[in-house]
């Protein structure tokens, strides 16, 4: 038996099937205009609802060597905005999202993929 994969990718019914929920806090990066420094401001923490998986199950979802590799990974619907920088907490553990890639289904903007790295 196999499945019926002629439509075009689903993300509400992957979001259905695999959905977690994450501490998500939004970071703004400014930088000094006079020094140069850069500050971090960081948003309250609010649970969303994303597919979060680490890198050993990535293989799932995209072929090798084609993105960026990185501790783990999230797809998040495109209202939810994820932008680089931005923190989540799963399973006491926070990581940060590096690089965002807008997919697109069909010339659709689909979803977000969020390539994320571990904070220690």
């Amino acid at each position: 038996m196999s499945a019926d994969i002629s439509g075009p990718l689903d993300f509400a019914q992957i979001m259905n099937d695999m959905q977690r929920t994450v501490s998500y806090k939004v970071v703004t990066k400014t930088t000094d205009p006079i020094t140069g420094d850069e500050t971090s401001t960081f948003g309250s923490a609010a649970n969303q609802s994303v597919v979060f998986f680490k890198e050993d199950i990535r293989y799932l979802f995209d072929k090798e060597g084609l993105l960026q590799v990185g501790d783990a990974y999230i797809l998040a619907p495109t209202t939810l905005g994820i932008k680089r920088y931005d923190q989540f907490t799963i399973e006491g553990e926070t990581y940060y999202i590096e690089k965002v890639i807008n997919r697109y289904v069909l010339q659709t903007f689909t979803l977000n993929y969020g390539v994320c790295f571990k904070v220690t």
